[in-house]
């Protein structure tokens, strides 16, 4: 609703206003934040904060856009609803946070959408945005003194301050589960999650971040090169972690054929255990730490993703570490080295502490080896 028109803009004028200078504007909705972006030359910078700063705090909730978006969200969610890989991570989340919002679907559901009145969301706009926390971060060519006068201009008088009272839902409990659940759909999806500790820092960021690229986040990882590669039981096996104050989580998302599933379980499950017990040997670990180098010095030509990364950092530890201080950290033998990275692996990612979700065609088979291999049993779903 935010680009249906904002301070004195229409959704036209919103658009136009940036189109017209080359730029692109843009949000997303997350588990924990929504973010609204744009990205423009340099000499826009007053046009780009003032924009963003209207749509956060001064949409213009016209009655008419409102009912017509609600059809348009509608059809997103039943579009994801129908998407195996979607509605499997929404039923994951749901198992493992049963009572805690983040186990909620970002979008809602469609019921919960044909629901809403105009009078509702500007009432949850009131107390979440403009009374919410907002952090606005800016990376590029941009005089950073010139950034924080435009920025008390631009907020001076429309943001309110923050409501001490306002809704703090506090960490997630991890419910622990293994199950299976059937869904309409040819392939068998597999999700796994380990829970990690709300109080991580930066240096337990970077720990994971090597051991994923070796594990399963590159092409040469040995989740990929052993399930995909070697043996073709799944298109497509990665690993990824997300660090958050409500509730972090290590996993790996992949999806196979039900005639393949009990050779996939079997070597996941070998992989699994053996990265635990063994941990990385130092040529994995000197190649997740080239490749990391790399990825920050290509990403480091993005502004957007310097962005992002500015605000995640501060959202998370109210602290900022520059690109180059982090890759600085990789010319350090102290701190990455093979006893302190395989210790870390033996504290943290235990293959018998996590949960696991078989979501899609589980059949007869399916079932036998999901007992077998990792004592998962049938279940309903947790979203209805």
């Amino acid at each position: 609703m935010v680009f249906k028109g904002a301070g004195n803009k229409t959704a036209e004028d919103l658009s136009r206003s940036i189109d017209r200078v080359g730029g692109y504007l843009n949000a997303f909705t997350e588990r924990d934040a929504v973010c609204i972006h744009c990205t423009l030359p340099k000499e826009h910078l007053e046009l780009a904060m003032s924009t963003l700063l209207d749509m956060t705090f001064k949409p213009s909730f016209l009655e008419h856009e409102f009912e017509r978006e609600k059809d348009i969200i509608a059809n997103e969610i039943m579009a994801s609803e129908d998407d195996l890989e979607d509605a499997g991570q929404d039923e994951f989340f749901a198992s493992a946070y049963p009572d805690h919002p983040v186990g909620r679907r970002i979008a809602g559901s469609v019921e919960d959408v044909r629901s809403l009145t105009l009078k509702s969301l500007k009432s949850f706009h009131e107390r979440y945005f403009k009374s919410g926390r907002i952090t606005m971060t800016i990376a590029g060519a941009v005089d950073e003194k010139l950034a924080a006068t435009v920025f008390r201009k631009t907020v001076k008088g429309r943001y309110k301050t923050p409501d001490a009272k306002l809704y703090k839902p506090g960490a997630a409990h991890f419910r622990a589960s293994r199950k299976m659940v059937k869904a309409s759909g040819s392939q068998v999806y597999f999700f796994s999650a380990l829970p990690l500790s709300t109080q991580c820092s930066h240096d337990d960021f970077w720990n994971f971040s090597l051991i994923s690229s070796a594990y399963g986040e590159s092409m040469s990882s040995r989740l990929f090169m052993r399930l995909r590669e070697k043996e073709g039981l799944c298109y497509s096996i990665s690993s990824t972690f997300s660090l958050s104050r409500l509730g972090g989580l290590w996993g790996v998302v992949s999806s196979t054929t039900p005639a393949q599933f009990g050779k996939f379980a079997l070597a996941y499950s070998e992989e699994s255990q053996n990265l635990y017990t063994k941990g990385l040997s130092s040529i994995e670990l000197k190649e997740s730490i080239t490749r990391i180098k790399g990825l920050l010095s290509l990403a480091s030509d993005d502004s957007e993703y310097r962005m992002r990364r500015l605000a995640r950092q501060f959202m998370f530890e109210n602290t900022i570490e520059s690109i180059d201080m982090t890759i600085g950290r990789f010319l350090e033998s102290k701190y990455f080295s093979e006893e302190s990275i395989n210790s870390f692996i033996s504290r943290n990612l235990d293959p018998s502490k996590e949960n696991i979700l078989l979501y899609g065609n589980v059949t007869k088979k399916t079932q036998k080896t999901g007992f077998d291999v990792f004592s998962a049993s049938v279940s309903e779903r947790c979203i209805s």
